[in-house]
């Protein structure tokens, strides 16, 4: 699930041009940011209490709700979930309506974003939960700058390394839905015959060490049977056919201290988007 925005100022005649347009349920053209109106006043920021806003190549963590503008209906929220959703900005990781409407964000502070289809699904729409061309409204909250304090260089490259130190990795797994399937009429367990996508990179610096999509070659093997690592075998389970889920594993549910071949280092945290394309005994019992 990509989720992204970029951000621009909007005047107070804009924003009260917007409402009126909001109310009428006409969707905007282009991308609206909004302040939240809280009833308590703890959630405004004033200026001389922000002492660091959001810039690309930051690394954010994020409560969000996503709506969509003509029906109200929520597709997904993070606090649902009780999971920060964690992301580096301006990095074309999420929509661009997310990496420019999170721009120059104080911690604490919360947004409105309404995001028209150009810079959020498009034509496509994602899932079975976003029509093409719908346009989006995501309630934000900025919780964290996570690389802020220390001091960043202008570099690309040192903002990179900046962040990738004070990034700390999960201890336990991490399990987040990309893609739901509304339609689920059977869940992976252990002993299933799995086909999947996978596509895998260190949470340390993002690079990548394997991915099955490079070779459009699915890997099949059998769930819970040590096949392969527990952050699999623990992390594909209840899982239906199409879905998109990303695992973040602890070495200890990975591949521990000895790391694997030349790519995994020693102690590595992993990160996993995978696809579950097929489970392949279904159609063995059909068969029979």
């Amino acid at each position: 699930m990509k989720f992204a925005v970029p951000f621009l100022l909007v005047s107070s005649l804009t924003s009260l041009a917007v409402a009126s347009d909001a109310d009428a349920k006409v969707p905007p053209k282009d991308l609206v940011i909004a302040p939240t109106r809280p009833t308590d006043v703890t959630h405004a920021i004033p200026a001389s209490e922000c002492t660091r806003k959001s810039a690309k190549g930051d690394q954010l963590s994020m409560h969000y709700t996503g709506t969509l503008f003509d029906s109200g209906k929520k597709f997904d929220s993070s606090r649902d979930r009780n999971q920060p959703f964690n992301f580096p900005l301006g990095g074309g990781r999420v929509i661009k309506g997310w990496d420019e409407g999170l721009v120059d964000m104080c911690i604490g502070e919360k947004r409105i974003l309404t995001i028209p289809p150009n810079k959020g699904y498009g034509d496509r729409g994602a899932g079975g939960v976003i029509p093409g061309g719908a346009t989006l409204v995501f309630d934000v909250e900025l919780l964290d700058i996570l690389n802020k304090g220390s001091e960043l260089s202008v570099s690309a490259a040192d903002t990179a390394d900046t962040a990738k130190k004070v990034r700390t990795p999960p201890t336990k797994l991490q399990i987040g839905v990309l893609k739901r399937i509304p339609d689920c009429t059977r869940k992976t367990r252990a002993g299933d015959e799995l086909s999947m996508h996978y596509t895998g990179t260190l949470f340390s610096d993002g690079s990548k060490f394997d991915s099955s999509l490079d070779r459009n070659q699915p890997f099949d093997f059998k769930l819970g049977a040590g096949q392969v690592i527990k952050g699999w075998d623990q992390g594909l389970l209840d899982m239906c056919i199409g879905e998109k889920r990303k695992l973040i594993i602890p070495p200890a549910m990975g591949y521990g201290d000895r790391g694997a071949g030349a790519k995994i280092p020693g102690g590595a945290t992993l990160v996993f988007h995978v696809e579950l394309l097929d489970i392949k005994n279904l159609h063995a019992k059909e068969e029979l």
